[in-house]
């Protein structure tokens, strides 16, 4: 789903081109980074409407905390990196049940589009119960921030 507020994409392209160019780095280095094309990354950056997963690749990219572009978009001031401290509270990079549940469902949908989204629950269910039962994931209810 991509986002309509535009304002918020627009603050969102300087944060992140501020940000690639404190890094050092020209757009086609970002757009790798982030596992992106560069004609999407480009849209990034002009504040043009995406998907929600390109927000998330851009995250993972720049080492931000899950959801930072979309709170930016929101109105947010500034965005946050993946283990910052903001006012006493750790932003984790993300709770490790919902990160594995998310991984799954956006790697269907990039190879299998035409899955039913009942069927990918039941995937991710499944890796997610694999992950636990080989001791990767915490036991459910330990799972919550890590």
């Amino acid at each position: 789903m991509a986002t309509p507020d535009h304002g918020g994409r627009l603050r969102l392209a300087r944060l992140v081109v501020q940000h690639r160019t404190k890094l050092g780095w020209h757009k086609s280095h970002a757009a790798e980074a982030a596992d992106l094309t560069i004609t999407t990354y480009m849209r990034v950056e002009k504040g043009q409407s995406v998907r929600d997963v390109t927000y998330t690749k851009i995250e993972r990219g720049f080492g931000w905390a899950p959801g930072a572009c979309m709170a930016v978009i929101e109105g947010a001031p500034d965005l946050q990196e993946a283990g910052e401290q903001l006012e006493g509270v750790r932003i984790a990079p993300v709770a490790v049940a919902e990160g594995v549940r998310q991984s799954v469902q956006h790697a269907v949908i990039a190879t299998l589009p035409g899955t039913p989204a009942g069927d990918m629950a039941l995937l991710s269910e499944g890796v997610l119960a694999e992950l636990r039962r080989r001791g990767i994931v915490p036991a459910e209810g330990e799972d919550s921030q890590r």
